[in-house]
């Protein structure tokens, strides 16, 4: 593999399993530093296997469907490496598939604070350090379910994720940042 991430600082949340632990592995073998950030203690283990391979890797605990939590996060990885370059944001996921007349206040609730204010409490978290060293790359992980059925709140939530991605990428290009969603 190409050593594309050497010395390059990647915060990447949802790392603990499936496509954030994968991301995070992929990077590593490329050479990133890694912040890995979820709400499951299990990160720390991720991270462990990725230091005895030879990675730089820290683990975070945080619930990112809070401004604090995102906040927080983003401070600790430009505490523990200096700068943040790339931030993954993967927290999401349908938490129920059913039709919409079904759903309860609670659970559109849920389903929005899971898989769209964890990307945009995350995204404004880390503005602030990518605008002060003028470049960084953010990726939103987004869904096809943006056209799907059974999952309005989902995709309302990932269509916002969409939206705010493309709002950024004008606002910030500027700043050299680069956005993109998929």
């Amino acid at each position: 593999m190409k050593a594309r991430f050497t010395d390059k600082v990647m915060v990447i949340t949802g790392a603990a399993q499936g496509i954030g632990k994968r991301v995070a592995e992929l990077a590593a073998a490329e050479g990133a530093r890694l912040v890995l950030v979820d709400i499951a203690d299990y990160v720390q283990g991720v991270a462990a296997e990725l230091r005895d391979q030879g990675a730089e890797a820290v683990a975070v605990l945080a619930n990112l469907e809070t401004w604090v939590g995102a906040e927080t996060v983003m401070a600790e990885a430009q505490k523990q490496f200096g700068r943040i370059d790339i931030l993954v944001n993967n927290v999401g996921g349908t938490i129920w598939a059913q039709p919409f007349e079904y759903y309860t206040p609670e659970q559109i609730e849920k389903e929005i604070q899971r898989s769209l204010f964890t990307t945009l409490w995350s995204c404004r978290a880390v503005l602030p350090y990518m605008l002060k060293q003028n470049g960084g790359v953010i990726v939103n992980v987004s869904s096809v379910a943006t056209r799907g059925l059974m999952r309005v709140p989902y995709g309302a939530a990932k269509g916002g994720v969409n939206a705010m991605t493309v709002n950024m990428a004008y606002a910030h290009a500027y700043h050299n940042l680069r956005l993109t969603a998929g």
